[in-house]
């Protein structure tokens, strides 16, 4: 027993080995190892010549003098121990062998398992600066330890292979511990709340209120105002703007109402702004006054398709005149235009609701014009002279989209064009909205126009027209869309 404890005491040795900083103590030590190994191989030898020599049959039990077994105490143990014996946590040749793969193997002596393989230094000082290497002393001596472990250790799995104990293929999985629950559940149940009947906990049953109708309503006023003194350098002269607008749109749900559309718009614009006092005594002029409502009603064809009647009237209520004349350029129903149209509408709107489009055709139109006013020439609305009204068939197209782009910005613009084969209009209508609070707003308003029945010699605008608003003010609006 004591033999094999010196084997072991070299193994352990030889562990040992790595933990040393110094080469030249590592040199000394393994000599010691070697000369220790050597009287092992001795002592081994002659306790088997000794057994071979004694015969058990000439034993008898007798003549067997037990000694009694001495315990020693652990801190007498430790006492015993030398002051050079290194203290491992662990030592890889005590626990056991893990074999982890096939390598090249050679003996090597402790020479070059502490210094490694030679190096050429004339072929290191003629060598760039970038081909020369540098390993700091602390990394050289980590991996001269590592190495030296690992060539132990595997000449031992070579030359005692009966002792390997796994092989690091087959290592059995260890035990994880489970992951920490840490859901809202979990510590809900870990506060150890009284439990509470089912029964008690249900809500009372109701019937959800349905909205059938979405409506969007949008009012504000903006104007502007300037002072100029008499004796300003520039000149110039007092005015006050003011714009008012009323937007209500009315829509059936389409959640209740998948088969169905109806859509209902009221949409009025009126601006009036003061003026110096002209040659007609007139001290203001109206810039906008708009008058339109619109209606579609329709049963679903297919998939986003609809079958759909649609209607739009469009006036103004109050009268308006040229620049410094008398001639009258508009009044109430001078001019109108009512248009109904027969065909298919085509509705999208994205998941969130932010953005809605709806484009519509119809093959079959009719246009009405009216103008009553018989101070109003009414061949600028593609009416004869002499006539109130004039009836036109034909196609017609709308488009109506509306896009909500950040919580307090908004745009809405409307395209409609009709045409009976000889006569073409078109109008478009865009409102951006500002909304600074629920109560102030900016709005930019532009409105293009197209009519073929308009006298091209009045500007270079030919028969297109153009009209633009900047406005800031106070704005309300509501919506349960």
């Amino acid at each position: 027993m004591r033999h094999l404890i010196s084997a072991l005491c070299i193994g352990i040795s030889a562990f040992a080995l790595a933990q040393t900083t110094s080469p030249e103590q590592l040199l000394q030590s393994a000599n010691r190892m070697n000369e220790a190994a050597s009287q092992a191989e001795d002592m081994l030898e002659s306790d088997m010549a000794l057994a071979d020599s004694i015969s058990t049959d000439s034993i008898s039990m007798d003549s067997i003098v037990f000694e009694p077994v001495i315990i020693r105490e652990l801190p007498e143990i430790l006492e015993s121990l030398p002051d050079t014996m290194p203290e491992p946590l662990f030592n890889p040749i005590i626990g056991p062998w893990v074999f982890s793969g096939y390598r090249a193997h050679k003996d090597r002596n402790f020479d070059e398992l502490i210094n490694g393989p030679e190096v050429d230094i004339n072929k290191l000082k003629s060598a760039s600066w970038a081909e020369k290497p540098y390993t700091p002393r602390w990394l050289h001596d980590a991996l001269t330890q590592a190495r030296i472990s690992g060539d132990y250790m595997y000449s031992l799995m070579v030359y005692f292979p009966h002792n390997i104990e796994y092989t690091y293929w087959d290592l059995p999985v260890p035990p994880r511990l489970p992951e920490d629950d840490v859901t809202l559940a979990t510590y809900i149940r870990n506060l150890n709340l009284p439990e509470v009947a089912v029964s008690d906990a249900l809500l009372p049953e109701f019937e959800q209120k349905k909205k059938h109708w979405l409506h969007k309503f949008n009012t504000g006023l903006q104007f502007s105002q300037a002072y100029i003194s008499k004796n300003w350098y520039q000149g110039g002269n007092d005015y006050l703007q003011l714009l008012y607008n009323f937007y209500w749109d009315v829509q059936l749900n389409p959640t209740y109402h998948p088969n169905q559309m109806f859509q209902s718009t009221v949409n009025y614009k009126f601006g009036i702004n003061s003026i110096e006092k002209n040659a007609v005594g007139r001290r203001y002029s109206i810039s906008e006054d708009n008058f339109q409502y619109n209606v579609k009603y329709g049963f679903k064809a297919f998939k986003k398709w609809f079958y759909t009647l649609t209607g739009q009237f469009k006036t103004q209520f109050f009268q308006n005149y040229k620049t410094n004349t008398d001639i009258r350029s508009a009044s109430f129903l001078s001019p109108a235009d009512l248009n109904l149209g027969l065909g298919m509408t085509y509705s999208y709107a994205n998941q969130k609701k932010t953005f809605n489009l709806t484009a519509s055709i119809a093959p079959l139109s009719y246009n009405l014009k009216v103008c009553i006013d018989e101070k109003i020439d009414p061949t600028q609305f593609n009416i004869k002279a002499g006539h109130k009204t004039n009836n036109e068939f034909g196609s017609s197209g709308e488009v109506n989209m509306t896009w909500q782009a950040t919580s307090n910005i908004s745009m809405r613009t409307r395209l409609f064009a009709f045409t009976d084969y000889d006569y073409f209009q078109g109008n478009v209508e865009t409102t951006w909205d500002f909304a600074i609070n629920k109560f102030l707003s900016t709005q930019i308003y532009i409105n293009m126009r197209y009519d073929s029945s308009s006298d091209p010699e009045i500007c270079k605008w030919h028969h297109w027209m153009m009209k633009e608003i900047l406005s800031f003010g106070l704005s309300y609006t509501f919506s349960t869309k």
